[in-house]
């Protein structure tokens, strides 16, 4: 599986792309909703899932899900976020994420996350 994580916390970042790899995944790491749409742009193939922080500077992960979704329909949108209590949750849904999780999180609840793609 081609999964996309975008979140402005590189380590965390790094440390969800190497758990993917460890199990097989070809991952694709970007640090905002700016140089993920470029990543994507250089790709004319669609990832299969993306992992998107919710808050970050500048475009959020939800709109960061919007553009990514109207370029990628299929794709699955997890998204990520530290404050359980986000308004911006409710809209990350409507626009067709299918589900969120809490940072931290276990290694188990990624990989169920996933296994919807």
């Amino acid at each position: 599986m081609r999964v996309l994580i975008v979140d402005d916390n590189v380590e965390l970042a790094e440390n969800v792309a190497e758990l993917l790899a460890d199990e097989g995944h070809q991952v694709f790491v970007a640090s905002s909703g700016p140089s993920a749409i470029a990543l994507m742009m250089n790709d004319p193939v669609c990832m299969d899932a993306a992992l998107l922080d919710v808050r970050m500077d500048g475009m959020d992960g939800v709109e960061l899900l919007a553009e990514l979704k109207t370029r990628c329909p299929k794709m699955l949108f997890v998204m990520m976020t530290a404050f359980s209590r986000d308004d911006r949750l409710a809209q990350a849904r409507e626009l067709g994420a299918v589900d969120i999780l809490a940072k931290p999180f276990a290694p188990n609840v990624l990989f169920e996350a996933l296994q919807a793609a």
